[in-house]
C-alpha cells in the first residue's frame, strides 16, 4: 500500500495502529509513506519504525486537535462569546455571553469614582475590590458602559 502522508491513512494513532496492523501484518502487504520517507515490509520486525510513525501521527493528530480549539474559540469570540474567565461584575450565561451579576453595580460605582479622580488605591479599600480589579475595570470601561 502507498500513501503520501501519514494523515491518509487514518485520524487518530488508535486507528493508525490498528490499520498498519491489518495492512503490514495481517494481510502481508508492505506500507510505503512517500513524505516521511517510511516503508513498513512484512515481517519486518523493526520496532523503531513503527514508534517513528506513530510518535509522528500522535505528533500530528494532537497538532490537529489544538488547531480545532484554536478554530472555535476564534469563532466564538467572533459571536461575541466569551471564553475564559468573566471580568468583575458579569456571569457567563448559558449562550456563552456576558450577562452581569450582584457585583456589576460595584463595578459601576468604581467607574464613576475613577471618573470623578478618586485613586484607584483608595477604591482598592472598600470591601469587594481588589486594585488590580478596579485597574482592569477601568481598562475595559466600554464593557461596564455598554451595558
Amino acid at each position: 500500500m502507498v500513501a503520501s502522508e501519514v494523515s491518509r491513512i487514518s485520524r487518530s494513532v488508535r486507528d493508525f495502529s490498528a490499520t498498519v496492523e491489518r495492512i503490514v501484518d495481517e494481510n502481508d502487504v508492505g506500507l510505503h509513506i512517500f513524505d516521511m520517507e517510511i516503508a513498513l515490509a512484512p515481517n519486518d520486525s523493526d520496532p523503531y519504525t513503527r514508534a517513528f510513525l506513530t510518535a509522528t501521527f500522535a505528533e500530528l493528530e494532537a497538532e490537529i486537535k489544538l488547531e480545532n480549539v484554536r478554530e472555535g474559540i476564534a469563532a466564538a469570540r467572533d459571536q461575541g462569546k466569551l471564553h475564559g474567565r468573566p471580568p468583575f461584575g458579569f456571569d457567563v450565561g448559558a449562550e456563552g455571553y456576558l450577562t452581569p451579576n450582584d457585583d456589576f453595580e460595584k463595578a459601576v460605582v468604581a467607574l464613576d469614582e475613577v471618573d470623578k479622580g478618586t485613586s484607584k488605591r483608595s477604591l482598592a479599600r472598600s470591601p469587594g475590590i481588589a486594585r488590580s480589579t478596579v485597574r482592569k475595570i477601568a481598562d475595559n470601561r466600554e464593557r461596564y458602559i455598554a451595558e
